[in-house]
């Protein structure tokens, strides 16, 4: 029998860790029993080699025993396009040697011959109504046979379409993608079922069965198993994107913050918020123009380091993606030609607007570059090349409907740059699963009322394989507001996948929600608003208000003496914790929340509230420390991960292994004598979560119903 997965067309081979996790999927799914028909999870991150794990499980199945695939893509052809050009490129011997056939659903193949009929087959289908009517046809009426043969369904983005449960009064009513996923389930005698995803959390955070109507039982979705993709040397995720404060770490730069008035001038066609001849002045522009300006200078300057060390000089991408419209595309679109062709014109010109872009974007990554050990290159060489490259070498696409990208993509089915550098213009095309290499700028402005973290995450195409020398030169443009939501997302992703790490998910990742009078409760997983969570755990174990401001004086001094009198005296200054009852410390966060005035979009009293409920055992114990003569800034307080606001000596008491108590501490900050300070001294809380925690999420907030 051929060895597949041996036999696959790859270059470079995989790692040993791609491989083992390769081998374990095809073994567990063949050891799966034909009366357990829950599926097992293949879980990646966002842009990490997925496809290329998949594709892998499959040849190893077809070595196992498994005669026919089935490929499930979210339901847009440029999806299904890349996969079908993924599959063909790594079958490719297989193919020719006819020992496997792979077609999508909906193209026609004519009547299959008996000698096609014994090859290994893989069907690609969307997660439409019509693709899945003729897979069901294709095994129920066309070839009865099939239903014989053992069969692998791999749901690619599992989360997407896939479980999908509308409630109508007391029923669950099943969607229709979900329901005929289970009527081919039902119609296969021998089948295996393998959900991908990098977003789990609608698949794990349900219950083992559903109950409909009458008799009716839907099909498990929950994974039976999870196979955690190992994370490549090469990948840039979050963990780059949205990490503690450090000056001298070359991605401290990545983001840039846009006004929110900017983005929503976006939005829409007004020549009194941008008029023409203004686009390099316009407060509206502001940071669009620096994007631009700042990406054509990126890529020369990448160019450039690779040419001296001998190497083919690359091609870069960019992304505008701020609306879902296609008006408000075409006006995107528009503006940033304009902007580029504004800055070649000043170039040409007077110069002044544009040397004023440029000596901005040099200094910038030139910060970058030299924290990152690389060599920049000569300044003035720099400014007359990315005026060319404006000019000359910068395609600037609109993306917004399936047959534009399809006609974009390679022979990889990755997006093709053309140019040393090229800008898309785009919205919900260019999310989930659609590769684009070599991204070193993002404008980002989708800010929709209510966020699903799976949704936002998949918007991230900054995240992927890159060189590492790239990292220096990407930037992230958005506003506050929604990158601090992508914060507490990636937060929830790594607590999450914590889980799946540490094996606790075996015992239930905890997901609870606060209370209208305290207290907490477990939450529904239809219930939660995953843009709404606090997540807590080994990762991320302190949680404290940051960016606030102070109350009045009258509150602040109250709140100041109300809190002094509950600290217990040995916690004060001694380095050491000391127990108190529970109800103690929930006085204490009481009084912190009458003088700080935290935005509610930054910091939850009631998830504060919910740590000492749920890790103190509910009316419990909590432990107790204090410092103080603290001096920070308003301006130093905005480290969502708390660590440089707790302090060193205080974090290593806090960090000692063995605490299995909630720690509050409490640190008195008293005026410093800059600038920049608060009006008011105050105390300021921050709580810890034991050190051997399994990873909590608490909702801030559930859905209505």
């Amino acid at each position: 029998m051929t060895d597949f997965y041996s036999a696959l067309n790859r270059e470079p081979q995989d790692d040993e860790q791609l491989r083992g996790c390769v081998l374990r999927t095809a073994d567990k799914l063949l050891g799966i029993a034909p009366d357990d028909d829950r599926p097992g999870m293949l879980l990646g991150k966002i842009q990490s080699g997925k496809t290329r794990a998949f594709i892998g499980v499959i040849a190893q199945a077809f070595s196992s025993g498994f005669d026919i695939a089935v490929v499930f893509t979210k339901p847009t052809r440029s999806l299904s396009t890349q996969t079908e050009k993924r599959l063909k490129r790594d079958f490719e011997g297989m193919i020719e040697r006819d020992e496997v056939l792979i077609f999508d659903i909906m193209q026609p193949q004519g009547r299959l011959t008996p000698s096609e009929l014994r090859r290994k087959i893989i069907v690609i289908a969307k997660k439409q109504t019509h693709n899945l009517d003729r897979v069901l046809r294709l095994f129920s009426e066309d070839y009865p046979e099939l239903r014989s043969r053992r069969v692998l369904i791999v749901d690619d983005e599992a989360d997407l379409a896939s479980i999908r449960f509308v409630g109508t009064g007391d029923e669950v009513e099943q969607g229709k993608i979900a329901g005929k996923l289970d009527d081919l389930r039902r119609l296969v005698g021998r089948l295996s079922y393998l959900q991908v995803t990098a977003t789990p959390y609608s698949l794990y955070l349900q219950p083992e069965r559903y109950q409909g109507t009458g008799e009716f039982v839907f099909k498990p979705m929950r994974p039976s198993f999870t196979e955690l993709l190992p994370v490549h040397d090469g990948y840039v995720g979050g963990d780059d994107f949205f990490l503690p404060p450090d000056p001298t770490d070359p991605r401290a730069r990545i983001f840039v913050e846009v006004d929110a008035r900017e983005q929503d001038a976006l939005r829409k066609r007004d020549g009194r918020r941008v008029s023409a001849g203004e686009e390099l002045r316009s407060k509206n522009t502001r940071a669009l123009v620096r994007s631009v300006c700042t990406f054509a200078l990126g890529a020369c300057v990448r160019r450039w380091q690779q040419d001296r060390a001998g190497l083919r000089p690359e091609k870069y991408a960019m992304v505008v993606h701020n609306d879902t419209m296609k008006k408000a595309q075409r006006w995107q679109h528009e503006l940033v030609g304009r902007v580029a062709a504004a800055l070649v014109g000043s170039a040409v010109g007077d110069g002044a607007a544009f040397r004023e872009h440029f000596e901005a974007a040099f200094g910038d990554l030139q910060a970058s570059v030299q924290a990152d050990g690389g060599a920049m290159p000569p300044r003035e060489d720099m400014a007359s090349a990315v005026a060319v490259a404006l000019r000359d070498e910068t395609k600037i696409l609109k993306v917004n409907s399936d047959s534009d990208v399809v006609a974009l993509l390679d022979d990889r089915g990755e997006l093709e740059l053309r140019t040393p550098c090229n800008i898309f213009v785009g919205g919900n095309i260019l999310d989930r699963g659609i590769t684009i290499p070599r991204l070193i700028a993002f404008y980002y402005g989708r800010n929709p009322k209510t966020t699903q973290a799976d949704t936002a995450l998949q918007h991230s195409r900054m995240y992927g394989a890159r060189d590492r020398r790239d990292v220096a030169v990407t930037r992230f443009y958005t506003s506050r507001p929604i990158y601090d939501r992508l914060f507490r997302i990636n937060a929830l992703e790594n607590t999450l996948r914590q889980a799946f790490e540490s094996g606790a998910h075996d015992r239930g990742v905890v997901f609870i929600s606060t209370g209208q009078q305290g207290g907490i409760r477990p939450c529904a997983p239809d219930k939660i608003l995953l843009s709404e969570v606090v997540a807590l755990g080994p990762g991320r174990p302190f949680y404290c208000p940051t960016g606030f401001d102070l109350r009045g004086a009258a509150a602040a001094r109250a709140a100041d003496a109300e809190i002094a009198s509950l600290i217990p005296p040995d916690a004060v200054d001694k380095r050491k914790l000391v127990a108190v009852d529970a109800a103690v410390a929930l006085r204490i966060i009481a009084a912190a929340e009458r003088a700080i005035d935290a935005p509610r979009q930054e910091f939850d009293w009631d998830a504060m509230r919910a740590v000492v409920d749920y890790y103190g055992g509910g009316g419990g114990r909590v432990l107790v420390a204090a410092a103080t003569g603290r001096r920070l800034t308003v301006a130093g307080s905005g480290d969502k991960f708390g660590r440089s606001i707790v302090g060193t000596d205080l974090r290593r008491l806090l960090e000692e292994p063995g605490r299995n108590l909630p720690a509050l501490v409490l640190l008195r900050q008293d005026l410093p004598q800059e600038a920049g300070g608060w009006r008011y001294p105050f105390w300021w809380p921050v709580i810890a979560v034991p050190t051997d925690a399994e990873p909590c999420v608490f909702a801030q907030k559930v859905a209505a119903g």
